[in-house]
């Protein structure tokens, strides 16, 4: 599948704009950045809400273009997702799954990556945009709602992994 992508920009306000949609464009140092903060509030559930928040915000770029161009629930939605996540510039993403349970491996990522320049490697696995993304992938896929997804990361390049991996469970 081709995605078809409108890209504008409001010379007024400097907004990009991806099918009608308010995008902020890839940057290591923001989504780094926004990661450590997560990190560093995870006491106060960080890293939850930041995966919440990009499930919710990405969800209504998945059901709009689905609808939009008729695409059918499952491997063709999963498909157009992880185009979608090469389009927004936050790495490659190779998928698989049905409405239980799935798998997403990372050949790059544009977080773990950026994060090594910044800081080196981590410990343990940090991209929790990217969960929050796939939880939104599989919720779309399948029509399920909001949270209806576990996503575990159970590899990390971050941690010195060739490729991360992620494991789909429902919930």
């Amino acid at each position: 599948m081709t995605l078809e992508l409108k890209h504008s920009f409001d010379d007024k306000t400097y907004r990009h704009f991806l099918n009608g949609f308010n995008i902020v464009l890839h940057c290591h140092h923001y989504m780094c950045l926004t990661t450590k903060l997560a990190e560093d509030f995870n006491d106060i559930g960080g890293t939850r809400i930041l995966t919440e928040t990009a499930e919710d915000t990405i969800r209504p770029i998945f059901d709009e273009y689905a609808k939009t161009h008729a695409i059918a629930p499952g491997d063709a939605r999963l498909k157009m997702a992880a185009e979608f996540y090469s389009a927004m510039g936050l790495g490659r993403m190779d998928t698989s799954g049905t409405a239980n349970a799935g798998n997403v491996t990372l050949q790059k990522s544009h977080i773990d990556q950026g994060w090594v320049k910044k800081w080196g490697n981590n410990t343990k696995p940090i991209n929790h945009f990217t969960r929050g993304y796939i939880a939104a992938m599989f919720a779309a896929a399948f029509d399920k709602p909001a949270r209806s997804y576990m996503v575990t990361e159970t590899e990390a390049i971050v941690t010195g992994k060739p490729a991360s991996a992620f494991a789909i469970v429902k919930q």
